[in-house]
């Protein structure tokens, strides 16, 4: 394990919900980011939170990868920041080994203390509503298209020596992205909020900013080649982090319950795949390593975020 402070970092994903929280902690840590930006408006986004906006696409040469030699190197791929997109279930939006593997490759082990690739929930089967640990995973069948043949990829990786650790986060909330849209402006406005079927399938909360803390901690102290789920201390079913909320806000909550079939064409896909499957994730692993949640629940959480709108 590694405690040193990194002094540069390199962040894919950085104008996305979490990435976005990740670049603002690292830079007030002191480290000098450098953000990979896509257009115009991200470059422009990037610099006020602080960073070194790198134009470029992953899935073609540039100066990107002069960059991604920094002492920590934070990938956070399109399906993990899925939840600030709308694209149907089924769908994939980029051929995962196209954006990870130039990536990795452009990694230089013994330069780069290390690299935290992020993936998500709906990499896995359902694993039912009792909190399972990293072991315990079970992988989407070989004859469903998906990105979990990303997380295979990197074990060879790490077994050729590249300092990488998996972080899986679970249901990332915040004042903003999904949670905003979905939950907060709805309630608050006395608009209904949309709940899918007819089953409360299980999730594991985790607040933004404790999840951008833990990829940090990660980063510092994770064990190279492992995995490590990224929640709070509670699953709970999803209909709970609505009523909640609206409890938390003392708002009434109004409800529109739609066929569960129907999220694959009103949301997005990380939402899609939560409405119909278990995902109640443990965090002791996590834990093992010393980091401490500053939001150890959904209550705590939501405290905060009301302190915030009240602002």
């Amino acid at each position: 394990m590694s405690g040193e402070t990194a002094k540069t970092a390199f962040v894919t994903g950085a104008t996305g919900f979490l990435g976005s929280e990740l670049v603002r902690l690292l830079v007030a840590r002191g480290c000098q980011v450098f953000a990979l930006a896509r257009s115009p408006r991200s470059v422009e986004y990037l610099r006020r939170l602080g960073a070194v906006p790198v134009a470029g696409d992953l899935r073609e040469t540039g100066r990107w990868q002069d960059e991604a030699v920094a002492d920590w190197v934070f990938h956070i791929p399109p399906y993990a920041a899925a939840h600030r997109r709308r694209c149907p279930f089924t769908s994939i939006p980029v051929n995962q080994g196209a954006l990870d593997a130039p990536l990795l490759d452009a990694v230089v082990p013994g330069t780069t203390r290390r690299v935290v690739y992020v993936a998500d929930a709906s990499f896995y089967d359902p694993a039912g509503p009792r909190p399972i640990t990293e072991d315990e995973l079970t992988c989407a069948p070989a004859g469903r298209r998906g990105p979990t043949p990303a997380l295979d990829r990197l074990d060879g990786y790490a077994v050729a020596g590249l300092p990488i650790v998996t972080a899986i986060a679970g249901c990332i909330y915040g004042n903003g992205s999904w949670f905003r849209e979905r939950v907060i402006d709805p309630v608050i406005a006395g608009r209904r909020v949309l709940q899918f079927g007819r089953t409360a399938p299980h999730v594991s909360p985790i607040h933004v900013h404790d999840c951008a803390r833990a990829l940090i901690h990660l980063a510092e102290r994770g064990e190279v080649g492992s995995r490590y789920f990224v929640a709070d201390n509670e699953p709970i079913p999803l209909p709970e982090l609505a009523r909640k909320f609206a409890c938390a806000a003392n708002q009434p909550l109004h409800v529109r319950r739609l066929p569960a079939i129907a999220a694959g064409l009103l949301v997005d896909r990380w939402f899609a795949h939560a409405v119909r499957f278990d995902a109640a994730f443990s965090n002791i692993r996590l834990r093992g390593t010393g980091f401490r949640l500053l939001y150890p629940t959904l209550e705590h959480g939501l405290l905060q975020i009301l302190e915030v709108l009240h602002e």
